[in-house]
């Protein structure tokens, strides 16, 4: 095994030169630098990262909390984040909290206790105060994803998930459509309570409420799309028009119409929101509201490695638009809709 005396040796430099290079803290001249640094590739040396951490009081590691770590939309947010970790030589440890009270605080605990240096958040469910105080006592600063109204979050990155839903129902309103359904993806999720208080402003701007149009909530599944629609479109096509608070949602909307016969968009308009993978995919291509949230991830990384640093975050706050996406699943009410 390699060890620092190894790499001195070779480099003809002392060991707490090799140190400091490895620790890139302190003074060294760029020619010994680069000895180290060169008998460090010649050796092979790996640095003891839990020995350096020992040492600085530092782990070296970022815990994150997501919904779902399997989920490919959170997994565009995990990229961000490790992004980001990676360009500062830090490592990140990841937990699922499956939108449950319990395991997001099991999560958050658990990150704690392996010795993160800091945690990304991304919950849906507030922190018992019991939890916040373990957060607190380990002095650890907290980032968080998605919200910001958190007792624990020095810095806050969101999505403006309302105006994002704003403009994707201005557009299907002023294409000419108000027989609309939206379906959502729940009221405990804060993401679909924010749409459907963009929605509602955008109704609002053209003299019309929630109560022009009808909006039900089930699950962010494809499932439960295609379950929606074979339902409201059981006897007759009632809607123009469909806005779904995601894009699986909109995937399982899209095969349903496509097996009761319906044309899209001729027919019906169907819109989502996040614009996943497979939203360019779909046939015709999904006209959507595009969350960057790899950028978000990389974002709330950015702003944890900088307080990290010992330095104060310009904005506590920050808040990341959402795009509409015009693709080829939406056009102005033909009057062609079976009935």
């Amino acid at each position: 095994m390699v060890t620092i005396k190894d790499v001195s040796r070779l480099a003809k430099v002392s060991k707490s030169t090799v140190s400091r290079v490895i620790a890139d803290n302190g003074y060294v001249s760029e020619t010994k630098r680069r000895a180290v640094e060169e008998a460090i590739a010649t050796l092979g040396y790996r640095p003891n990262t839990m020995a350096r951490g020992l040492r600085s009081n530092r782990s070296n590691i970022i815990g994150g909390v997501v919904l779902d770590v399997t989920s490919p939309f959170y997994a565009q947010m995990v990229g961000g984040t490790q992004q980001a970790c990676r360009d500062a030589g830090k490592g990140l440890l990841l937990s699922s909290g499956f939108g449950d009270t319990a395991e997001e605080e099991r999560a958050i605990i658990e990150l704690v206790d392996r010795s993160c240096d800091g945690l990304v958040l991304n919950l849906e469910n507030p922190i018992r105060r019991e939890v916040a105080d373990i957060i607190r006592a380990a002095g650890i600063p907290v980032v968080m994803v998605g919200a910001s109204d958190y007792p624990v979050a020095d810095g806050a990155v969101t999505v403006d998930n309302a105006g994002g839903a704003e403009a994707g129902m201005a557009y299907l309103l002023d294409q000419g459509h108000r027989r609309i359904a939206h379906l959502g993806g729940g009221t405990a999720h804060r993401d679909s309570r924010q749409r459907v208080r963009g929605i509602e402003r955008a109704l609002e701007a053209r003299g019309l409420t929630l109560d022009d149009i009808n909006v039900e909530h089930g699950t962010f599944t494809e499932q439960y799309g295609y379950d929606a629609i074979k339902r409201l479109f059981a006897h007759k096509a009632p809607y123009t028009a469909i806005f779904a608070g995601d894009d699986d949602i909109a995937a399982g909307a899209v095969l349903a119409l496509k097996e009761l016969g319906y044309r899209i968009p001729e027919d019906v308009s169907v819109i989502g929101f996040d614009d996943n993978f497979h939203a360019r995919h779909l046939t015709p291509a999904l006209t959507t509201v595009r969350q960057p949230i790899g950028e978000v991830g990389r974002i709330a990384a950015e702003m944890l490695l900088k307080l990290l640093s010992g330095h104060p975050l310009e904005q506590k706050s920050v808040i990341v638009p959402a795009e509409l996406i015009v693709r080829g699943s939406v056009a102005a009410p033909s009057g062609s809709a079976k009935s």
